[in-house]
């Protein structure tokens, strides 16, 4: 098993250097993860509850009305909407690596705001929007950094971490909340919040030994930057000045030939196909139900009746993270995301078929069978959409659009978790488990979304992806393509191809059925 791990792409080509600074970066997914988390365990925190909430005489408890619920949920996404909307100006003018600051700024304040909010739940409420407009830039520098550093050959591993950190976010925000429950302090929660301090005193700390993406650098003219920040990334031997060169040559086609900067250029020829990729994909992941899971499953499975409904987020964020983790070993982008849209639609539709008829009730045994399918569907969530989402957004821009691409597709997530936010509160309690059918119907359109429009990536440089968007190759055909310009020859000299002989992919058996 050792000896075959080593034959892996992600033995051979990750470095110290590089698994340090995937997962630094990645630090800024860790706090969304996080946030959400702890927002979704603390609407069912007793604590909570009785601090900002209302008492129920139905219920002989407190808990936090609709509109609460709505407004601290969904200004949230508004939140990162403002991020999503500064995030280009900056990666753009500042740098990538800069831009990592700004993003710790916002969390840190956010994260204060939060914390200190005593009195007033509308001072969370703001905390919580400045937190998100730190996570709305993260969702643009991360995966951007990430692509323009990582080999081809384990860029997707390497954007991965994105999604790792933000499910690994997302678990410690649930676990924290679950020890805190028996705490009688109307305080605890405080000791949640401030656990995500975590994330900016990371970067920041990390920050001196990050170097800025070469490909910014060369988008820059600032080629002798670029060659010593490749050699950090890949190692003092490694051919740097070969591959600055190509990737100049390669930049000034582009611009030659296919000129485009402004944000009306991602809807303009060859550069539409690659925006409607990168927003259906975001706005499928949030349709499918995830900003429900995150943010709702704790107040979702008292509905059902489940006893320990805290304790049993634990378990659903734990197999995520799981998940997340041998999603590093999948390979593909197309085939993942097909099959995890056809399983995430039956466990949804499970739940809401298992449920249809009232949620009052529900036999143990039912009740089990649909936390037991909620779990399974984050698991596939975390072998496909979860990590695949942000793969593709870091890798289908095109150099010139790369920040604006990610832009409109952050936005298509955020836009679309906006609704989905304000108004489940809303919809979950008047159709209660039926609700998790409107997840499971966007799933089956997720399945054509991606059969007919979602080309495979995988082993691609971001120029050979240049080439085969601008020559319309067809989505099925994306694995089959033989590259024969300057990305063909950047990709030979990242995978250390010494024949220099192309390299035909073969064709998975399964790709070749569909």
């Amino acid at each position: 098993m050792l000896g075959s791990f080593k034959q892996s792409a992600l033995y051979q080509e990750l470095n110290a250097r590089l698994v340090f600074i995937g997962c630094f970066v990645s630090l800024g997914a860790m706090g969304f993860g996080f946030d959400n988390s702890w927002w979704g365990g603390a609407l069912g925190l007793d604590q909570f509850n009785k601090k900002y909430g209302a008492y129920d005489p139905s219920t002989g408890g407190y808990s936090l009305p609709s509109e609460k619920q709505s407004a601290g949920t969904g200004t949230g996404s508004a939140g990162i909407i403002l991020g999503c909307l500064a995030a280009p100006w900056l990666c753009s003018h500042l740098g990538r690596k800069p831009t990592l600051l700004v993003m710790s700024g916002l969390l840190a304040v956010g994260t204060v705001l939060e914390a200190s909010a005593i009195t007033s739940f509308w001072q969370l409420v703001v905390g919580r929007i400045v937190v998100y407009s730190g996570i709305g830039v993260a969702s643009n520098v991360v995966p951007m950094y990430q692509s323009e550093c990582a080999p081809t050959k384990v860029r997707g591993a390497f954007l991965t971490a994105y999604s790792i950190w933000n499910t690994f976010g997302g678990f410690m925000g649930t676990l924290v909340v679950f020890l805190c429950q028996n705490i009688k302090s109307e305080w605890a929660y405080l000791t949640v919040i401030l656990c995500q301090l975590f994330v900016p005193v990371g970067i920041v700390l990390g920050y001196a030994f990050l170097p800025e993406t070469p490909r910014y650098l060369v988008y820059r003219g600032r080629l002798e930057e670029a060659e010593a920040s490749m050699k950090v990334l890949f190692g003092p031997d490694y051919n740097a000045k070969e591959e600055i060169q190509l990737l100049q040559l390669q930049l000034e086609e582009q611009r030659e030939f296919h000129k485009a900067t402004s944000l009306l250029d991602c809807f303009r020829g060859v550069n539409l196909r690659r925006t409607v990729v990168a927003m259906g994909t975001q706005i499928l992941q949030q349709a499918q139900g995830i900003s429900f899971i995150n943010n709702f499953i704790v107040t979702f499975m008292e509905q059902l009746g489940f006893p320990d409904p805290l304790k049993s987020n634990v378990i659903v964020q734990s197999c995520g993270l799981v998940a997340n983790l041998i999603s590093l070993y999948t390979s593909g982008r197309r085939i993942n995301m097909l099959v995890g849209a056809l399983l995430m639609a039956a466990m949804m539709m499970g739940v809401g078929g298992a449920s249809a008829h009232g949620t009052d009730n529900l036999s143990l045994m039912t009740q089990n069978g649909c936390v037991a399918m909620l779990i399974l569907w984050y698991v596939f969530y975390g072998l496909s959409w979860g990590p695949g989402v942000w793969i593709l957004s870091g890798e289908i821009g095109t150099g010139q659009l790369r920040e604006r691409t990610l832009l409109l597709a952050s936005l298509g997530s955020f836009v679309t978790s906006v609704p989905i936010n304000f108004v489940n509160p809303y919809v979950q309690a008047a159709i209660g488990g039926r609700v998790t059918f409107i997840y499971g119907s966007f799933s089956v359109a997720a399945i054509a979304f991606v059969y007919f429009l979602l080309p495979e990536t995988k082993d691609r440089s971001l120029e050979e992806l240049d080439e085969m968007f601008q020559n319309k190759v067809p989505t099925r055909e994306f694995y089959t393509y033989v590259c024969t310009g300057l990305g063909a020859q950047i990709t030979q000299l990242e995978n250390k191809d010494d024949h220099g002989d192309m390299k035909v992919k073969q064709v998975e058996h399964v790709e070749a059925a569909l």
